[in-house]
């Protein structure tokens, strides 16, 4: 028996046969990756739309199973690609957040609200689906007070989430002028200069009060013979189980997760989809091996980043 190791990575597509399945239910991290830890944080349901093989319900709760958490469509059963509209839920059940995607990138309206449900934020984003930039426009939004400061895409706004705050001028939907803000991601502050929301100039201060220049938010890491030696190194030093089979035209595939450290080092490698067999194990012990990359940059500063791995098996008799 012939056996070849096939690998994808980032955003490359993998083909999947269209099933009809079962609901599936498995828990999730706090980054939200499956984690098959007692003290996880959500909770995911898997299942077909409507009886359509290629589109998947996502439901997340939260830990207690009562709440939602998240609800949207995907057109992969293993991992979120979201088409449509997905809605987040507070943890009290109230309505977060509406935002609207196309091939797994937001694209179209955004909506926000306050966890007394007072409206935030009403926004337009889009993504470039060649280059992955996205541009936002921000039309309307109130503060805690509600208070509207933002009307019809001119004022000031003022932003916390997910550990970063900033704030600053609005002008036509767009950034504009002097930002400032800080980030727990890299425990610094920052000040961007930004005209019709294009960033121009920025600069971080961390903790020690260094600086640190830049003139694009943030820097991917690289693997450093690039990527092409990446999947080289995993299709060389992968040792596929025993007894791993697949019927002929059929790629077995499982999903790890990893992330790139600040010094280049991959770290927190998990399995989402694991084919059995100690295909999983393997990939663990594979990506553990791996050579150091360069790491990602984060407002000019080092900062983690993480990366998503499909390895699809082929077998040939």
């Amino acid at each position: 028996m012939k056996t070849t190791l096939l690998t994808t990575i980032l955003l490359v597509p993998i083909a999947l046969f269209s099933q009809i399945i079962e609901p599936t239910r498995y828990n999730l991290d706090s980054l939200h990756y499956p984690t098959n830890n007692k003290d996880y944080k959500y909770i995911r349901v898997v299942e077909n739309y409507k009886n359509q093989p290629n589109l998947f319900i996502f439901t997340e709760y939260y830990k207690s199973g009562r709440t939602l958490s998240m609800k949207a469509i995907s057109t992969n059963k293993d991992e979120p690609k979201f088409e449509g509209s997905r809605i987040d839920y507070y943890e009290d059940g109230n309505k977060k957040r509406e935002t609207n995607y196309r091939n797994n990138q937001i694209n179209g309206k955004q909506v926000e609200w306050y966890k007394n449900q007072n409206k935030k934020s009403e926004k337009e984003i889009k993504t470039d689906l060649k280059t992955l930039i996205t541009t936002t426009q921000i039309f309307q939004y109130w503060n805690e007070n509600n208070e509207q400061k933002v009307i019809d895409g001119n004022g000031f706004y003022e932003e916390n989430n997910k550990g970063t705050t900033e704030k600053g001028e609005i002008k036509n939907g767009r950034k504009q002028g002097i930002w400032t803000g800080k980030t727990k991601l890299t425990n610094s502050t920052y000040t961007e200069t930004y005209e019709n929301g294009e960033l121009i100039s920025g600069v971080s201060i961390d903790n020690n009060n260094i600086e640190h220049p830049y003139q694009v938010l943030f820097t991917k890491p690289e693997y450093k013979e690039g990527m092409a030696a990446f999947y080289q190194f995993i299709g060389k030093n992968y040792r596929v189980p025993y007894g791993v089979q697949s019927k002929p035209g059929e790629k077995p595939t499982l999903i790890a997760f990893f992330i790139v450290d600040t010094d280049g080092k991959i770290i927190d490698i998990k399995i989402a989809k694991d084919l059995g067999l100690g295909t999983g194990k393997e990939a663990i012990r594979v990506l553990k091996k791996a050579p150091n990359w360069i790491p990602g940059t984060y407002r000019g500063i080092l900062a983690k980043a993480s990366y998503t791995l499909p390895i699809a098996i082929q077998t040939t008799q």
